[in-house]
């Protein structure tokens, strides 16, 4: 059975292109529903917003087209590329000043769980791990016999070899372009495009320029 859903699998797609626009809506698409993380893609037109929500748990933004303002004091505005942690019980809405698409990743679990990232604070989600000529640099997010969530960055040329993972992974872009090889196809995956790895399938990551994206692993338990 397939972890994430209403996206393609082994082929490159554009993440904000999962979820429709509409004038005066606000459009959510679900990706991904398991016990210990979700994730949803969000649209909201011009002065649309998600009304006073306060979780228990970590909730990763990432604003993939637009702004966004989250209602907290004093407001922080987030443009495209830009990513917030809201730490658990943080109470806010989500407002859009512009017409946005955002991506929602939420940890419902009892305690916090994203780390080696400032909570409650801007920042550009491809600025969470520095590039080092000739290596391959990997920011743990979050870790958990369920769950891998992390930030790599690979210089150019430099490779992730031949591998099969032990559950479905979605890939991101956040920089640059990268060549990820599955099953023996190769896929060119820019800043901004997605691709799915499926489960026990061979796959390889290269990066064809310096190339920098978000991993999230679905483990089975």
């Amino acid at each position: 059975m397939r972890d994430f859903r209403n996206v393609a699998y082994a082929d490159t797609f554009a993440l904000k292109d999962v979820v429709s626009k509409g004038k005066g809506q606000t459009i959510s698409s679900g990706i991904l529903a398991k016990e210990d993380i979700e994730m949803y893609l969000y649209f909201l037109d011009a002065d649309e917003e998600i009304s006073e929500m306060k979780a228990p748990y970590d909730n990763l933004i990432i604003v993939l087209e637009g702004e966004l303002r989250i209602g907290l004091e004093p407001p922080v505005i987030l443009g495209e590329g830009d990513a917030f942690v809201l730490p658990p019980n943080t109470q806010v809405s989500l407002h859009a000043d512009k017409p946005n698409k955002h991506i929602s990743i939420l940890l419902p679990m009892e305690q916090e769980l994203i780390k080696n990232v400032e909570k409650s604070k801007k920042m550009k989600a491809k600025d969470m791990v520095d590039y080092r000529p000739g290596q391959i640099a990997n920011l743990t997010l979050v870790k958990r016999s369920s769950l891998n969530m992390s930030v790599i960055a690979i210089d150019e040329g430099e490779a992730l070899n031949t591998h099969s993972a032990p559950g479905d992974a979605m890939v991101f872009g956040l920089d640059g372009e990268g060549e990820i090889v599955i099953g023996g196809v190769p896929h060119r995956v820019k800043e901004g495009d997605s691709i799915v790895m499926p489960k026990d399938v061979p796959h390889s990551v290269k990066g064809v320029t310096r190339f920098k994206m978000l991993l999230v692993l679905v483990k089975d338990q």
